[in-house]
């Protein structure tokens, strides 16, 4: 009597190099969506055990003095306002069919990674609102404040009319950081909506609204849908000083995949990261609000 035995890799267990190629994927998958990456300053936690991250808020000493002896005055100090960020966790699960992981081997066909793919682009999708815009009237994220809910952070109400008036509200927002001690290089972040209109020549020059906003904002111009207003709205863009010394995002782990193969032999798993927004100086922020 001939006894049963498994030949080759017909379970659907995956192989090092199918991990490989699907963590390969992921990263393509989630690159796009990551446009608050591009402002913010990261800052590697030790592990993703963190469940809160610690913050200073910052206040300026008292003016210096002048005289003719160099006599110091008060001896005070830059005030230190701790506070506390949690630090959650993102995540999307999905299912790689055991069928497709055969058909892959023995059909010579790339292995189907669609659900894969889709889960790395809703977990950066959240964390670009969540860095961007943070807890909003609509959706929950633990109270976690981003830019445009940032407690203290300056507010411009826009002259309306884009792309006319696209430049006044920019350097208005600009004189609102500068009030502040910010002074630059700026950044605007801006829904693609709103982006598209500056694509539009300025009247009477051979220039569009784009290329003359780039050589404001020196420290670039960054677009992403994934910005909202504060209620919800859809109708604010932002002007931010970027840098480590205003806002921070804190990495306890990268976007990463975790895979297990279930009773059925289809392997079930998630797409996941631990990151948080840490926001130290929100002067450094200006809302531009109410965009027509």
């Amino acid at each position: 009597m001939r006894t049963l035995r498994k030949v080759g890799l017909e379970t659907g267990s995956l192989t090092d190099e199918e991990i490989r190629y699907i963590d390969t994927r992921v990263v393509e998958a989630a690159r796009p969506a990551l446009v608050a990456r591009q402002v913010f300053s990261a800052f590697r936690l030790p592990n993703a055990g963190f469940k809160t991250w610690r913050g200073y808020k910052l206040t300026d000493m008292g003016q210096a003095t002048i005289d003719m002896e160099g006599q110091t005055g008060a001896l005070d100090r830059v005030e230190l306002a701790a506070f506390d960020v949690k630090v959650p966790v993102i995540s999307k699960g999905f299912i790689l069919y055991w069928r497709d992981v055969i058909a892959s081997r023995t059909g010579g066909i790339p292995l189907e990674t669609t659900h894969i793919e889709n889960a790395a682009r809703q977990v950066a999708e959240e964390e670009d609102k969540l860095l961007l815009t943070g807890e909003y009237t609509g959706w929950r994220a633990l109270g976690i404040e981003g830019l445009a809910t940032a407690t203290n952070r300056n507010t411009k109400a826009s002259a309306g009319a884009w792309p006319d008036n696209s430049i006044t509200d920019i350097n208005a927002a600009i004189g609102e950081l500068e009030t502040d001690g910010h002074f630059g290089p700026y950044a605007l972040i801006v829904r693609a909506s709103w982006h598209r209109k500056l694509w539009s020549l300025i009247s009477n020059t051979g220039m569009m609204y784009i290329e003359k906003i780039r050589e404001i904002c020196r420290g670039g111009v960054y677009v992403s849908d994934s910005l909202y207003a504060s209620g919800g709205g859809t109708d604010s863009a932002l002007i931010v000083e970027p840098g480590p010394e205003n806002f921070e995002l804190g990495i306890g782990q990268d976007i990463t995949t975790f895979m297990q193969q279930d009773e059925n032999m289809n392997t079930v798993g998630k797409v996941y990261e631990v990151v948080a927004p840490r926001i130290k100086r929100p002067t450094s922020i200006c809302e531009i609000t109410g965009l027509t």
